[in-house]
């Protein structure tokens, strides 16, 4: 969901842009009533890599580089013997894009998955060793001789690849850059290693693990030695030791060499998430006790600025959790590079908004030069409200029938029990109801691409006037009762309304309906 609307405190002028109708990302807000003009925003500086505190972020230097090519495919070789394996500029609402990419990560279970075949379990060595090989069927595979079967040469590869694999892990948990980039085959993929490990490390990465999921496998000569593709898992927590863990695929392809097994080639996560702002941008970060603000070196001073707001944004988010707590509410100030890759970017209008990084957990971009600290608590706000309200959840109806409900709930987090009557998008509602004949069909209030910004405002209030009507008159614990059935359990609003409330689906919406004419007048 992507949050796109002018900061109301750079400039007199709050009229909100229209959402992006981008893939991954989840809500944008626009502005109350009075048209305001996009602003630019600064960034924040660089600590020191491995060593963040709460308080201040760790910048890392930034490392040349490019991401690499993808892996080869992975699948089992057919010689082996059995058993061997939008927030626009703030001119719109809010977007919703948490859907599409969750559609993706079903399609590609455990999290941004590429590489299908092989399996964690697969046994390390091979089932049975060759006339030649010197090793017992219980000890390591042997290397491989002259005559040997293939076989062989592949439970050597998967032994040897292991090794480095338990070697960086050790060196990510140790903060040794060196051991962790040493199975780099050239500069380049060096480069690839140390921008993940100095990115991780500020940001608090505990429980990282990189794994072999799938492989070896087409294994190849070249330059007189073997090259195999292994899919590899990479799984993490941030600054807890124990969370429910993300699994990120990546393809990736090792070589034989004089020095031993050498990454050749370190894919991005691929999917519709990717890529993850660590993989492809060396980040700093300022880590709280519930929220991270990482960012670029150059946006370092920002992070830490925007550290505070971040954390009393995610205490209110979490008065609204709908399933698991996240461990950390995880928050990426992008610059205008950033911004375009990032999650594979969203549209220039927005300047937020919330996306699945895993299947587990969802996490928040926000474009720095359209946003000044003081509204990017608001921001934040009703982002962590979808983080709250949809993280680890296969939310689909991201424009449909139910939008009214996710930006409604989102506006609600971010107003947190204030007056409804000082609601900032009234003007805009009222309009809606006055101009556009609004008669209280929730189910059909979702905005056109094409609608112009008042009436994009005017849809996320009067989203916000219904959710606040569901709280005001059947209580604040049925309107949570009632989200988590239809937006969490994809159960339709008609279905769960005299269950929850004790009132039919109709009587809700006129009664709601009447409330928020009441209330815009």
């Amino acid at each position: 969901m992507a949050y796109g609307d002018i900061d109301p405190n750079e400039t007199g002028d709050t009229t909100p842009v229209p959402p992006p109708t981008a893939h991954p990302p989840v809500d944008a807000r626009p502005a109350p009533e009075q048209p305001v003009p996009d602003q630019p925003v600064v960034r924040p500086e660089a600590p020191t890599p491995d060593k963040p505190t709460p308080d201040q972020p760790t910048a890392s230097e930034p490392v040349p580089g490019q991401p690499a090519p993808a892996g080869v495919a992975v699948g089992q070789p057919a010689d082996l013997p059995p058993g061997l394996l939008p927030a626009p500029k703030r001119k719109r609402g809010l977007l919703v894009g948490l859907v599409v990419t969750f559609v993706v990560l079903l399609l590609a279970v455990p999290a941004l998955v590429v590489l299908t075949s092989g399996s964690p379990d697969e046994p390390a060595t091979a089932a049975a060793p060759s006339p030649t090989a010197s090793a017992t069927p219980t000890g390591p595979p042997a290397s491989p001789q002259p005559g040997d079967p293939p076989f062989v040469k592949h439970a050597w590869a998967k032994a040897r690849i292991t090794d480095s694999l338990a070697a960086m892990n050790k060196a990510m948990r140790d903060g040794n850059l060196g051991a962790f980039v040493k199975p780099a085959a050239d500069k380049k993929i060096r480069a690839e290693l140390e921008r993940r490990f100095r990115s991780l490390r500020a940001m608090k990465a505990s429980a990282f693990t990189i794994a072999l999921d799938s492989g070896p496998t087409d294994d190849k000569p070249v330059g007189g030695f073997d090259q195999w593709g292994v899919g590899l898992s990479i799984s993490h927590c941030y600054v807890v030791t124990s969370c429910e863990n993300q699994k990120l695929l990546v393809d990736t392809v090792w070589r034989d060499s004089a020095k031993g097994y050498q990454l050749v080639t370190f894919s991005n996560v691929t999917n519709a998430n990717g890529p993850q702002p660590w993989e492809v941008s060396t980040l700093t970060a300022a880590v709280g006790s519930r929220a991270i603000v990482a960012a670029p070196a150059a946006l370092s001073s920002r992070a830490r600025s925007f550290l505070p707001a971040a954390e009393r944004a995610a205490k209110i988010a979490d008065r609204y959790v709908l399933g698991e707590k996240p461990d950390r509410y995880v928050v990426y100030l992008a610059g205008a590079s950033d911004w375009k890759k990032w999650f594979g970017g969203t549209e220039d209008w927005a300047i937020g908004f919330a996306i699945p990084s895993s299947d587990e957990r969802s996490d928040i971009v926000l474009r720095a030069d359209e946003l000044s600290r003081g509204y990017a608590e608001s921001v934040m706000k009703h982002e962590m409200g979808h983080v709250a309200t949809l993280a680890g959840r296969d939310y689909r109806d991201y424009n449909g029938e139910n939008w009214w409900l996710t930006e409604g709930i989102a506006e609600y987090v971010e107003w947190d029990g204030r007056p409804v009557n000082a609601y900032d998008r009234e003007l805009n509602s009222r309009r809606m109801v006055r101009e556009k004949k609004f008669k209280g069909d929730l189910e059909k209030l979702v905005p056109k691409d094409n609608a112009p910004d008042w009436q994009i405002d005017g849809a996320y209030g009067l989203g916000y006037y219904a959710t606040r009507c569901i709280a005001d008159q059947y209580g604040h614990d049925k309107l949570m009762r009632f989200a988590d059935a239809v937006l969490r359990g994809g159960r339709p609003s008609a279905a769960e309304a005299e269950p929850i409330l004790g009132v039919d689906w109709p009587t809700v919406t006129k009664r709601c309906f009447t409330y928020t004419k009441q209330k815009v007048g």
